[in-house]
């Protein structure tokens, strides 16, 4: 039975993370399993959270240290570089998994190396906060997009050997960088499975939450368009951009009350990541990676 590594990003993540280590401690699996929760140059209380869980959590649960902010797939490729087993589980800390999530998903890698759960958003968020979410930001389960079916980085389970000849998560695209893997990965040919568990999901319930969230993924679309421009996908232009501008009313109005003040929050905050993206236009290059502290 191969060893599983559980990666946790987490960057000021201390008011929050207790509840996934709390799920993490309620796991009921045969599987040997180690924890890594990656400290993305945070500046709260995460290490004396951690602490206040270990009795509850494997022997072999580390804090793995980045002194500069890098991103969630920056902290990923972190954890991973630290992992020692044969398969890599990634979460994310404002979420809550099942307590069968590691059971289940070690089953789904004997049948396929890239793997996802099913998604619940009712448990976590009020009512109000879900009546006011566009629908279309409620990602589930594959759901295509743009070109082909992704699998949430806060949900994905892989194989070691298939993230090792991915080259990881790419660090050029903090936002969309589970997009991205997800796409090469069905390029080189691998299939998604979907494991039998349901994790909870956090959404942003504030505008600023929501702005921020949209403005990061629309700067990454320019380069991730651009990247498998050779497979299809279209790249971004500025007229094409411009006329998107123009239709930013019509896409929050047909969200419908009440999320329509959210669905245009999020549309301006992608246009504007977009716009960045394009007036930049940086060299698309692999960024450095750091070495890992660990304790």
């Amino acid at each position: 039975m191969s060893r599983i590594d559980v990666i946790v990003p987490c960057h000021n993540s201390a008011h929050c993370v207790g509840r996934q280590l709390a799920a993490l401690g309620r796991q009921r699996t045969d599987d040997e399993w180690g924890l890594l929760i990656v400290d993305d140059g945070s500046t709260d209380a995460l290490a004396a959270t951690v602490d206040a869980h270990r009795h509850h959590l494997p022997a072999d649960t580390r804090i793995v240290t980045r002194p500069v902010r890098g991103g969630t797939g920056a902290a990923r490729n972190t954890g991973a570089r630290a992992a020692r087993g044969e398969r890599l589980l990634f979460l994310d800390a404002d979420d809550e998994i099942a307590d069968d999530h590691i059971a289940a998903m070690a089953a789904a890698l004997d049948q396929a190396e890239l793997v996802t759960a099913r998604i619940d958003y009712r448990r976590l968020n009020p009512p109000g906060v879900l009546r006011g979410t566009p629908p279309d930001q409620l990602c589930d389960v594959l759901t295509a997009s743009l070109f082909k079916p992704h699998v949430l980085g806060g949900l994905m389970g892989i194989s070691r050997g298939l993230f090792d000849e991915l080259g990881g998560f790419d660090e050029r695209l903090p936002a969309l960088a589970d997009v991205d893997l997800s796409w090469r990965a069905q390029l080189a040919g691998r299939a998604i499975g979907v494991a039998d568990t349901v994790v909870s999901v956090s959404v942003r319930g504030t505008h600023r939450g929501r702005f921020r969230r949209g403005r990061f993924q629309g700067h990454d679309i320019v380069a991730l368009r651009r990247k498998f421009a050779a497979h299809g996908t279209t790249p971004v232009t500025w007229r094409a951009h411009l006329a998107d501008w123009l239709r930013v009313p019509v896409t929050a109005a047909r969200a419908g009350a009440p999320a329509a003040l959210s669905a245009l929050v999020w549309e301006l905050g992608w246009q504007t990541g977009v716009l960045g993206a394009l007036r930049s236009e940086p060299p698309f290059r692999p960024s450095p990676l750091t070495v890992p502290e660990t304790t």
